[in-house]
């Protein structure tokens, strides 16, 4: 068997581009190319043309995009209409604050997300257990690293399980140890505040 070609696509590439350059070193070398672009292999065969590549990725993305489609929804039927705030006033500041599109999508993640954890919450789960998962699901605009970093921090402030999620987000998304030494540090202020009280 002929050795495959992976092809590592950039940052700013098309799909059809990667499809030219797939299908042109498999005809030229003779051998099978791959990509993963969004998440889809894309391969093609040594004669294969650009637009086969291509039109199975439009399809792969469209069953994607249903599917997601369809798991919201079933999800969406055991969420309640609107998360649960600690600070109602803080949330209406922050959707004020940020009407214009790409603020108002975060905005709009952060309240869908919630909604979908809670959900998950209200059923058992925890918010450890569900918020990654959720976070996809919740992801209907395709938001930004930095959209789903104001997420948290709007939901920490304002949500009923938001600290709970800025404990998890250090943690997960920490840098060699500084989600638990957060987390020890939060702790140990909690157990002052007790003594204190």
């Amino acid at each position: 068997m002929a050795e495959v070609w992976d092809y590592e696509p950039t940052c700013g590439e098309n799909v059809t581009r990667i499809a030219m350059e797939l299908c042109v070193v498999a005809t030229k070398d003779g051998r099978e190319c791959r990509a993963r672009f969004n998440d889809i292999v894309l391969v093609a065969q040594p004669g294969q043309g650009p637009d086969s590549v291509v039109a199975f990725y439009l399809a792969e993305s469209k069953r994607r995009e249903e599917r997601h489609r369809l798991l919201l929804k079933g999800a969406l039927m055991a969420a309640p209409e609107h998360m649960t705030l600690i600070d109602p006033e803080g949330w209406q500041k922050t959707v004020e604050a940020n009407s214009d599109p790409y603020g108002k999508a975060a905005v709009d993640y952060a309240h869908l997300w919630a909604r979908l954890m809670e959900g998950r919450i209200a059923n058992g789960d925890t918010v450890a257990g569900c918020a990654e998962e959720a976070s996809h699901l919740a992801n209907v605009d395709g938001i930004t690293c930095f959209m789903y970093g104001c997420a948290v921090s709007i939901l920490s402030k304002v949500w009923k399980h938001g600290e709970e999620l800025r404990r998890w987000h250090n943690l997960d998304a920490q840098v060699k140890d500084e989600g638990e030494r957060a987390k020890m540090a939060t702790k140990g202020h909690e157990e002052d505040t007790r003594k204190e009280g």
